[in-house]
């Protein structure tokens, strides 16, 4: 189980390493998206998943904590707050990120029913010197879990379209878009899980995170 948790912290960290050097070149910011990091399936009334995220985009890099919580019914909310570093003009500027969802699972993989379904809504907000950046976002995903060992690890490939809408004092305008995005959740134990993702639209966004479960 060491060598287990050993491996998986490593390659989170080579997996962060990899996603800042892909950016360093990067142009100015004129969006500020973040990676969702959550599959079509709900978490369990009552239990709580906490962690750190990553995601590395055209011209920054955002790490923050992250909270999720079992409401019930299928119903999941999650928070996180953390700072992005944007590659603003010949200076890089630290921007504080604040943001939160509430996801409901719609259908459950069962017998005869190959996936999960899921709808989310988010809303994320940066504030740059004085201006914020605010993105409200609605999801439609899909995620299929599949059993690695009788003990309940398992690997979770997800998708979804994702509609946001970027507005805020620092931009021109408000901006409307859609991206598609793509990932992975490997639980690794019955209590801790590794996610990768990759969002495309407007720019590229990609990033790592992990979670634990309680």
């Amino acid at each position: 189980m060491v060598r287990k948790m050993k491996w998986f912290v490593r390659a989170a960290t080579l997996g962060m390493v990899l996603l800042l050097f892909t950016t360093a070149q990067a142009k100015p910011i004129d969006t500020l998206i973040q990676n969702d990091f959550i599959t079509a399936e709900s978490i369990d009334a009552g239990m709580i998943q906490t962690g750190v995220q990553f995601s590395a985009g055209e011209g920054y890099q955002s790490f923050y904590p992250a909270f999720r919580f079992g409401v019930g019914a299928f119903v999941e909310m999650g928070l996180r707050m953390g700072a992005t570093s944007a590659d603003i003009g010949s200076e890089d500027t630290i921007a504080t990120m604040i943001g939160g969802d509430i996801k409901y699972q719609m259908v459950k993989q069962a017998e005869g029913i190959p996936v999960d379904l899921a709808i989310d809504l988010a809303f994320d907000n940066h504030f740059i010197s004085g201006n914020n950046i605010s993105q409200l976002s609605f999801a439609a995903l899909f995620s299929r879990s599949y059993p690695l060992v009788e003990r309940g690890y398992k690997v979770t490939p997800y998708c979804g379209l994702e509609l946001s809408s970027l507005y805020g004092s620092y931009l021109n305008k408000q901006e409307t878009s859609f991206n598609l995005f793509a990932g992975f959740e490997w639980k690794v134990t019955q209590k801790s899980m590794f996610l990768v993702e990759l969002k495309e639209g407007e720019s590229l966004v990609g990033g790592a995170a992990i979670r634990f479960e309680y």
